[in-house]
């Protein structure tokens, strides 16, 4: 036997061994369990359903997560539906504090996604936003984002239609490349003749370069 064909079965037994305990390791349970939870957590939507929540919520607007909020905003929140951003949301006490009660196990400070781990970072422990828009996280994240292309765009009017931009919202997830900004922003170009929001030289951060066309 040449010294090539033996080196040859010797490499071909060690891929060999390589994949068969590469196959054995993600087929062992523990590292399974360990990566569903892992992929959970890129998705913000609880895994627990509530019926009454998504029917009273959503008939006035986006069906906001959980956790996007602390436990504590949304018990303050659920205090005073009477004056809910300037609407009375009042609803049955039944309702309510069945409402409340899955608000707050599944709020930003039970559950663990990414985006509620990084908005507990941007907040004190003893604050209590009322608006995910409001926090410092959510900021950053829209800091390329001009008024005009929210408040002064026809098909969006506010920035809390999370629904419009971001595709795939009512999947759990927000995905910077399944944004699409109406009149403005598809797929990491802007629309042929619409004015870049910033000035030359401002860090545009990911539409940076991004030649206009349709």
């Amino acid at each position: 036997m040449s010294k090539k064909v033996f080196w040859g079965i010797i490499i071909g037994i060690i891929v060999f061994a390589t994949l068969a305990a590469t196959r054995s390791a993600w087929m062992n349970i523990d590292n399974l369990t360990f990566l569903r939870s892992y992929i959970k957590k890129v998705n913000i939507l609880p895994e627990e359903k509530n019926l009454t929540f998504e029917k009273s919520c959503s008939a006035c607007h986006t069906l906001y997560a959980p956790g996007l909020l602390p436990a504590r905003s949304w018990k303050v929140m659920m205090s005073g539906l009477s004056n809910h951003f300037g609407d009375n949301a009042e609803m049955e006490a039944k309702n309510r504090d069945e409402v409340s009660a899955y608000l707050q196990r599944n709020a930003a400070d039970v559950v663990e996604n990414i985006y509620s781990e990084q908005l507990l970072l941007s907040i004190k422990p003893d604050e209590s936003p009322l608006r995910f828009t409001d926090t410092s996280y959510f900021k950053l994240l829209h800091d390329i984002v001009h008024p005009d292309m929210v408040i002064g765009n026809p098909d969006v009017k506010s920035i809390a239609r999370c629904d419009v931009c971001h595709k795939e919202t009512l999947e759990g997830r927000y995905n910077r490349f399944a944004v699409q900004i109406p009149n403005y922003y598809k797929e990491g170009v802007w629309k042929k003749g619409v004015a870049r929001p910033y000035t030359e030289g401002e860090n545009t951060g990911a539409v940076q370069g991004s030649e206009q066309r349709e």
